[in-house]
């Protein structure tokens, strides 16, 4: 019997237990009184006549009468009605044939008539558990909230804890649409807690992820300290990076309003940033400085018959199985460790296609194409003072996926983060 079946019927069990113990004595005071008479035809007459009373009502005490009472329902009655002649019946005969072969009474009558009974109604049932299912997440969440994110901007911190990304989807189950992905130690807010799930915000994305693979709390708060960027968000529609630290020296390129640059020192109104594993400065006055977590990035997933080459789209979903892994200058490894050219070399060459190998040299493999016709598969090419040293695929809905620095390695971003040179097409 469950716990819970305890609790409900615990006033029967009450009364069930007492009725027992009355019929108990009452039946141990007939047997010695029938072995004191001399005619054991009449004293056992006597004892069938006798324990036909106890037995009916111990099972009028053990039967549910308070849902009958709160009801006025004709069938609930009948039922109980019914219920309480069978229990009675039940009971009679047990205790006939314990006295007639002289054995003890056992109180497993209780657990028989218990088994009998009306179950719970199975609405109840379900109503009952989403009520307990609701407070623990309610639990859950004034816990999470109980301990303060050492991260600012974030209320209940959550960190990705996972080897590359962590996918963010539209609904809470395996089989949700993925809206958008959480890169290694990422941060999010989390909104709410379900089954298993958590609702959360990071960066550009809001969607569910499994709770298994999220830290919070304290555990949160220590993988944070140890993985805090320092980083220089751009204020300014387009800002200038420059060679050295004035206004007097070569540009680099150009970053886009709201981008975040990794910020490797702080000067005297100068940040020095690395962009695409390359160094320059920024003017302090037209950044904000802090630190923060990796944040969430929204994908478009690709489908086949969207007018994109299935090659394209296959290509596309490869590249994604290496997000996270790291950046290492001169590399080719999709695994250990590759550069920018590496990767869309190797990439390219799953599919069939030989690429050169540095971001200059591939620049002229391909077809030429204009950056307002780019499509998912091609290649954008990025300049640093005034020639090109960065390479990137383009995967649609202005995203790229490439290697980008030692610190994040090989990630999805803005295409336009800064502005391409120049677009190539490598895929007929």
């Amino acid at each position: 019997m469950k716990k819970d079946d305890i609790m409900k019927y615990r006033k029967n069990i009450a009364y069930g237990v007492t009725g027992v113990a009355l019929a108990g004595f009452m039946i141990t005071g007939i047997h010695m009184q029938a072995d004191a008479k001399s005619n054991k035809a009449k004293a056992d007459s006597n004892i069938s006549a006798e324990v036909t009373i106890p037995s009916a009502g111990i099972a009028k005490l053990l039967v549910n009468n308070e849902n009958s009472a709160k009801s006025n329902k004709a069938e609930e009655k009948n039922a109980d009605i019914e219920l309480s002649s069978g229990i009675a019946s039940i009971l009679n005969n047990y205790y006939i044939d314990t006295l007639a072969n002289e054995s003890k009474v056992s109180i497993k009558a209780v657990d028989t008539v218990l088994s009998m009974l009306p179950a719970e109604d199975a609405e109840d049932t379900k109503e009952s558990e989403a009520t307990d299912k609701a407070a623990e997440e309610a639990a859950q969440e004034e816990q999470l909230q109980q301990v303060s994110s050492i991260v600012a901007g974030y209320n209940v911190l959550g960190v990705a804890n996972v080897s590359n990304y962590l996918n963010v989807r539209e609904t809470p189950d395996l089989d949700g649409k993925v809206l958008g992905k959480l890169p290694m130690n990422a941060g999010c807010e989390i909104l709410e807690t379900l089954d298993g799930w958590y609702k959360i915000s990071s960066g550009s994305v809001e969607g569910y992820v499994s709770a298994e693979y999220i830290l919070t709390g304290e555990e949160a708060n220590e993988r944070a300290a140890g993985c805090l960027a320092t980083v220089a968000k751009v204020k300014a529609d387009m800002l200038m990076v420059r060679e050295e630290p004035n206004t007097d020296c070569t540009i680099l390129t150009r970053v886009a309003y709201d981008e975040e640059l990794e910020a490797v020192e702080l000067l005297d109104g100068w940040v020095k940033v690395n962009i695409d594993n390359k160094f320059g400065y920024v003017s302090a006055e037209y950044v904000d400085v802090y630190q923060t977590l990796p944040k969430g990035v929204t994908i478009e997933e690709l489908s086949y018959g969207d007018g994109i080459s299935n090659t394209a789209v296959d290509l596309i979903e490869y590249a994604k199985q290496f997000l996270g892994n790291p950046y290492v200058y001169g590399g080719t490894s999709l695994t250990n460790g590759t550069d920018c050219s590496g990767f869309t070399m190797r990439i390219f060459e799953h599919f069939g296609y030989g690429l050169s190998r540095t971001s200059r040299e591939q620049a002229n493999n391909g077809t030429r194409v204009s950056l307002s016709e780019i499509q998912p598969g091609d290649l954008l090419f990025y300049s640093h003072g005034g020639s090109i040293g960065h390479v990137a695929i383009y995967i649609g809905n202005g995203q790229i996926i490439h290697a980008s620095t030692e610190r994040t390695g090989i990630i999805i971003g803005n295409a336009f983060y800064t502005t391409p040179v120049c677009a190539t097409r490598i895929i007929n």
